[in-house]
């Protein structure tokens, strides 16, 4: 996909609410980070002595502006890694806005597009570049469980969606999504694009509960060839409800059926798929898990089910220090099964901030990645990799 549609796109976002009413509000800040740590096997090596001393800075610039009727979010963050010792140093970036529009009493309107290079290690979350990742950092974080390590993902991504309440009652959802996603080193990974819509209903059944029905359509094109090219129809049932004052559960409940391309033919196929979230959130502390599996396009596998599982933990110790925890897991099984293309890949961690001052924390975190089967075979390919680290970190701008 023309690099020049995405630009455009992105935007096309930051120009959306340009026809609204002046923003009431505008918050500019950005987060600067520096620290140090040790990582023991930062690319999964399976030889000796793979362990390096890392040096680290980071800045996460932020705008939010807001108004009356809507609100315009532009994010940003560049991180550098430096190594004592054995390997490269690193940079990844991204760029990304999202908008929000009500446009009536009724109809309100969204969109949202970005741009992410990551190069892959198993110091920081491999996140799945097709998908656009949750703002909120107590969410589960989504992984691709076929990363290669060593190597750079390049991905553009955007949605839009707009809503419409047709009741008090009742609403309903249109959308449309699309991703570009382009990899380098390795050769076995493969660039595609990704593009989908969706609608769903709702029907309010309770004060705190809902049920739904919607239905996906989305198609996945490689860019070396036509093996592996997949469409997935996806309707669901969908349940949200409140089981207490701070306790969410939301559910979905389905099918998805795919039609995925061959050399010999193309090859029709039924599978599960749905999704599971509970969250507990309070004053000080939040606690959230979900699970889900869904059909969509992996570097290597090719069109894949992915199963995925995470958890988060927040809590505030007092009002200067908070502790953190997460958990992800996922594991991919290629639709179409040429050489046993199976992989998967966890991450945890644990982490604590500290306020020092007004705007300086003082930061430290310990995690743990591996990733299995990532050559496609029964052995395995690579060994985990710990990481602590120790940082500080500033804030400019807006308190």
């Amino acid at each position: 996909m023309n690099n020049r549609v995405w630009v455009r796109g992105l935007a096309s976002v930051g120009l959306l609410l340009a026809s609204s009413a002046a923003m009431a509000e505008t918050k500019a800040t950005a987060d600067v980070n520096v620290g140090g740590g040790y990582a023991t096997n930062p690319y999964g090596s399976n030889l000796d002595n793979t362990g390096s001393a890392t040096l680290n800075a980071a800045i996460t610039p932020s705008i939010i502006m807001t108004s009356p009727t809507g609100s315009l979010s532009l994010r940003g963050r560049v991180a550098h890694t430096e190594y004592t010792q054995r390997y490269s140093s690193s940079t990844d970036y991204n760029v990304g806005a999202s908008a929000v529009q009500q446009l009536n009493s009724l109809i309100s309107l969204r969109a949202s597009a970005g741009f992410n290079s990551q190069f892959r290690n198993l110091l920081d979350p491999i996140l799945d570049p097709g998908v656009i990742q949750p703002e909120n950092p107590d969410d589960p974080v989504i992984v691709d469980p076929t990363a290669n390590l060593a190597q750079r993902t390049k991905s553009f991504f955007g949605s839009a969606g707009l809503s419409a309440t047709l009741s008090p009652r009742d609403t309903l959802s249109v959308s449309a999504q699309a991703s570009d996603v382009a990899y380098s080193g390795r050769s076995n990974s493969r660039d595609y694009t990704s593009y989908g819509g969706g609608l769903s209903y709702m029907r309010a059944v309770g004060a705190n509960t809902s049920v739904g029905l919607s239905f996906n359509a989305s198609r996945a094109n490689y860019k070396d060839g036509v093996v592996g090219d997949s469409t997935q129809l996806s309707p669901a049932v969908i349940f949200n409800t409140k089981l207490a004052p701070r306790l969410s559960l939301n559910m979905s409940v389905g099918a998805t059926f795919s039609d995925t391309s061959l050399l010999i033919g193309s090859v029709k196929q039924t599978s599960f798929s749905g999704s599971i979230g509970l969250c507990n959130a309070g004053e000080r502390s939040s606690l959230c898990a979900n699970a889900s599996q869904s059909v969509r396009p992996t570097s290597i596998g090719g069109t894949s089910t992915v199963t995925s599982l995470g958890g988060s933990y927040r809590y505030q110790l007092d009002t200067l220090s908070q502790i953190g925890a997460n958990i992800s897991y996922s594991r991919s099984n290629s639709l179409v099964d040429l050489g046993n293309r199976r992989t998967s890949y966890g991450r945890g961690g644990i982490n604590y901030s500290r306020d020092l001052t007004r705007r300086l924390s003082a930061t430290a975190a310990l995690s743990y990645g591996d990733s299995f089967g990532a050559d496609f075979n029964s052995s395995r390919a690579q060994s985990g990799n710990f990481y602590g680290t120790v940082g500080i970190r500033y804030r400019l701008g807006t308190l």
